[in-house]
């Protein structure tokens, strides 16, 4: 999944110095890539099945919707692909969490599935983030155009697989080393008046 990374280079433009948090830190891959002399990311993560010790992280388990931080914590947040938040209920308390512990003014980032691509197009259902939901919370949306990228069809099919059993697979849909993907960016500032919780 976007090997140029281009979804990292658009995060670390946006975020600022000082202490980020990453919300839904899977293995800790994007925390470690956005890390910078000027920068440390704290990756929060609530599987501990995903955690991966190895990278040198200061890792937090924990849910979103309970933050162990203190207000005004961080300058900014992100989370990539944390379908936690808002496709399963936990939306609202997510982001009134993420409000509370990053300082005013500081950027909040959720990255997910833009949809209208040929990598949602192999599912039967629709995998593609609700981008009212944000826009009504006072979130601007940017789409960057990126790819899955294979070094063989077999590894394309072992990913693919994962997510066929979690969403159906589209009769007729094709496995290639290469898959368009089209992410979607939703970005607010923390303490906006047009940003809200609830």
């Amino acid at each position: 999944m976007d090997k140029d990374g281009v979804v990292i280079e658009y995060l670390n433009q946006i975020l600022p110095s000082g202490l980020a948090i990453d919300i839904g830190a899977g293995n800790g891959y994007i925390a470690t890539s956005l890390t910078r002399s000027n920068r440390r990311v704290i990756p929060y993560e609530p599987s501990n099945n995903m955690i991966d010790r190895n990278q040198s992280l200061l890792w937090v388990r924990g849910i979103a919707q309970e933050l162990p931080f203190r207000s005004n914590s961080f300058e900014g947040a992100y989370a990539t692909w944390a379908y936690f938040f808002p496709a399963i209920g936990y939306g609202e308390e997510g982001l009134e969490e993420l409000i509370r512990v990053v300082k005013p003014q500081g950027p909040i980032c959720i990255v997910d599935n833009a949809g209208d691509d040929a990598f949602c197009d192999l599912f039967e259902r629709d995998i593609s983030s609700d981008s009212s939901w944000w826009h009504k919370r006072g979130f601007d949306s940017h789409i960057l155009e990126t790819s899955f990228k294979f070094d063989s069809i077999e590894e394309a099919q072992e990913l693919l697989s994962f997510y066929w059993t979690l969403n159906g697979r589209k009769l007729g849909s094709k496995v290639d080393m290469e898959i368009e993907y089209k992410v979607v960016i939703f970005t607010g500032r923390s303490g906006d008046k047009s940003m809200k919780g609830t």
